[in-house]
């Protein structure tokens, strides 16, 4: 079984004994020379996966400089500032270690904030205090903190309705928590090559909105024609759906955009076992929650919320823009990124409450949706089938404690904007 203190160990054990190898894996990291060939294997995958959460954080950070791109440039002093001294780095590594250790002052925090200052804690939290993605005891501690957020944002909640669906520093929080390693390398695994063999059919057009069907039909008729085309070009969403022409165009594309999902569908309710014990806990935490504040729920609402995590906030995004995910190698064209977009909105109707108060043509899928009901809530379900972490955290603070040196490699200016959200917050902290 793996290790408390090993990065590999992410399904914690309810057991409190642990394994030799377990515990010579602990040795290991303690400065304990160890030379035969497993501990070598294991100390390679430990610096392989200390380089992909490196990658990991630079990988956010070009995404928000991206974004950050259009934003006015604002007047910065050009003198050069001070670095901390020896002392003031004492302080903030106590400071530091103190907030990694103890997630709940992180949780608190992350409530008070305002929209405009999530992500910048954000990057801090997720990429830098946890920013090792692969050690266990960083990822339990993380996991600690959203426990404590989660549970505030369920017992503030005033309606079922908006339960984790708004643009709140919780949903982001939840929407950054995907970006780290784990969950890139899952939605790589899974996703990416269906994605791939899907954009290289740049001709397969697949639009079942009427009125976008109606309005290409006018302009390939007008294009073999070379005449204006006889049919009026100003028509409602209704009239164009009611068009006999537009229904035999639609007809054949929804049995092929059902047939496509439907392979997203299989192969993602087929990756239950690689699917980031973190992200699972989550869906676990979520499904908890929801049934303690709300022990009327059915488990169609509970699932939807689940689902609102799991799709809308994880692999939804990945399928719309997989070139942000670095899933393909160029963006997609037209045709294949309409495909995408809807294979994800059937696939969140089908997670989660479909409304069609925008999108009435939708509707025309619902046998696909009343099909697969039971399989997503099953598949929903299995995600929150994980165990705790809790004692194997235990084992991983007393090991961590009994290190030589702990270090944590941050920027200055996360020190100082850290700093500076904690002292705007202090008296309610």
């Amino acid at each position: 079984s793996g290790g408390a203190g090993s990065p590999a160990a992410i399904t914690p054990s309810g057991d409190r004994r642990y394994s030799v190898a377990a515990l010579w894996s602990m040795a290991a990291e303690n400065d304990v020379e160890v030379d035969d060939e497993l501990t070598k294997a294991q100390r390679r995958l430990r610096e392989l996966k200390t380089r992909i959460s490196a990658q990991s954080k630079k990988n956010f950070l070009l995404e928000r400089d991206q974004q950050e791109v259009v934003s006015t440039l604002e007047d910065v002093d050009s003198g050069e500032g001070t670095f901390p001294d020896d002392r003031k780095r004492q302080l903030y590594g106590n400071l530091f270690f103190l907030l990694q250790s103890e997630p709940r002052h992180i949780a608190a925090l992350a409530r008070l904030v305002t929209l405009s200052e999530i992500d910048t804690l954000l990057q801090t939290v997720m990429f830098t205090i946890y920013g090792n993605q692969y050690d266990s005891r960083e990822e339990y501690l993380l996991l600690s903190m959203f426990q404590n957020v989660l549970a505030a944002q369920f017992d503030s909640a005033t309606e079922f309705g908006s339960l984790l669906r708004a643009n709140t520093p919780v949903s982001r929080m939840m929407t950054t928590y995907t970006r780290r390693g784990p969950g890139q390398t899952y939605l790589k695994n899974v996703l990416s090559e269906r994605i791939n063999n899907l954009i290289e059919h740049n001709d397969l057009d697949l639009e079942i909105n009427p009125l976008k069907v109606y309005e290409q039909m006018i302009k390939d008729i007008e294009a073999e024609t070379g005449a204006p085309c006889d049919l009026p070009s100003a028509i409602s969403p209704e009239e164009a759906s009611l068009n006999p022409d537009v229904q035999a165009i639609i007809a054949p594309r929804l049995s092929t955009l059902m047939e496509i999902t439907g392979s997203f569908l299989s192969t993602i309710t087929g990756s239950l076992d690689q699917v980031p014990y973190g992200i699972r806990w989550i869906c676990k935490q979520i499904r908890s929650l929801t049934k303690r504040k709300y022990p009327e729920a059915s488990e169609f609402n509970i699932c939807s919320l689940i689902g609102g995590f799991f799709f809308l906030r994880f692999v939804n995004p990945a399928i719309v823009t997989p070139q942000a995910y670095m899933l393909v190698e160029n963006n997609p064209q037209s045709n294949p990124r309409r495909t995408l977009t809807l294979v994800a909105k059937l696939l969140q109707n089908l997670a989660n409450k479909p409304t069609y108060s925008k999108e009435r043509y939708m509707l025309t899928l619902n046998p696909f949706v009343e099909d697969n009901k039971a399989r997503i809530n099953k598949f929903l379900n299995d995600l929150c089938e994980v165990g705790d972490f809790y004692e194997a955290l235990e084992m991983d603070q007393y090991v961590a404690l009994s290190k030589k040196e702990l270090s944590l490699n941050i920027f200055v200016n996360e020190m100082y904007n850290t700093h500076s959200l904690l002292n705007q917050h202090r008296d309610v902290l």
